[in-house]
């Protein structure tokens, strides 16, 4: 062996020698050592922010599809609570709570708080936006919850029925008693009423004896309603998104709203400003 080569398998052993300080030795039962780089790892966690996404805006609904495009979820429970807040700022508030509440579609939590304008004036009037749904202490209901913005009600539209009983059966009814006899492509269908208007915030209205007896077209049922609302959201490829939005927007000018007589109160309405409504456009009444 000549001096060079000597010297150069000495350089290679060097070399190889302080290689060996930057990696793990990994033995195995043949006596081969297999190499393992060790790569330092930063000891400072890095901090994502999570995304912020703006809720939608509430659009009009003109038929089911645009009511469920609206809807975080759509919920069966029990109205446990119904208090009434009122503040010169924020004007008057109804709290409804439904229990035990179970999802028709979508995620639920057992308990969901549904808080809409309207409610009783410090004159003993009451206060209401057109077309909100009414809501019994102790009764069922199945509520479509948005998914967007809202300054009167969390509600989709009227999306908000009741299971009751008149005749000894069971239906589903909207605010004004009307059953729920199909669910098509505009949406919702009716029957003629059942049920006697409301007498006071909160009463349950009385049924109509023998009125089932004489409907055209049978109403549905808790059972069959359900049944025929996941049929036709499967029908038509549709499913309910987003989150629940719990909480209004903002910026309602709920002066602006009109003021009834409470059916306990004979005196003549005041209406809580003196100056000229201004009416309010943030949100299509549904």
């Amino acid at each position: 062996m000549t001096t060079r080569t000597i010297r150069q398998g000495a350089y290679l052993a060097a070399a190889l020698a302080l290689t060996a300080v930057a990696f793990d030795r990994f033995g195995s039962t043949h006596g081969v050592e297999a190499q393992g780089i060790r790569i330092p790892i930063a000891q400072t966690p890095i901090q994502i922010a999570p995304i912020q996404i703006a809720p939608l805006k509430p659009a009009p609904i003109d038929g089911f599809e645009s009511a469920v495009r609206q809807t975080a979820a759509i919920a069966e429970g029990l109205v446990t609570e119904i208090q009434y807040e009122y503040s010169e700022e924020e004007g008057p508030w109804t709290r409804v709570v439904l229990s035990n509440v179970r999802a028709v579609a979508g995620e639920v939590p057992p308990t969901v708080e549904i808080r809409q304008f309207g409610g009783p004036l410090p004159n003993g009037a009451l206060m209401v936006a057109a077309e909100l749904p009414v809501f019994v202490l102790g009764k069922e209901y199945i509520v479509f919850l948005r998914n967007t913005e809202w300054n009167v009600s969390p509600v989709v539209g009227d999306y908000a029925l009741r299971v009751d009983q008149v005749d000894n059966a069971e239906v589903v009814v909207n605010s004004d008693g009307q059953p729920v006899t199909q669910l098509g492509p505009a949406g919702l269908d009716f029957g003629p009423a059942l049920f006697e208007p409301f007498e006071r915030a909160g009463a349950a209205p009385r049924s109509i004896t023998g009125s089932l007896l004489g409907a055209a077209i049978p109403p549905l049922d808790r059972a069959g309603f359900t049944t025929s609302l996941r049929s036709a959201l499967d029908a038509r490829a549709l499913q309910v998104s987003g989150s629940f939005i719990g909480k209004p927007a903002g910026g309602f000018q709920w002066r602006a709203q009109q003021a009834i007589r409470s059916p306990q109160d004979a005196a003549p309405v005041e209406t809580p400003d003196t100056g000229k409504p201004e009416f309010d456009n943030s949100e299509p009444k549904n």
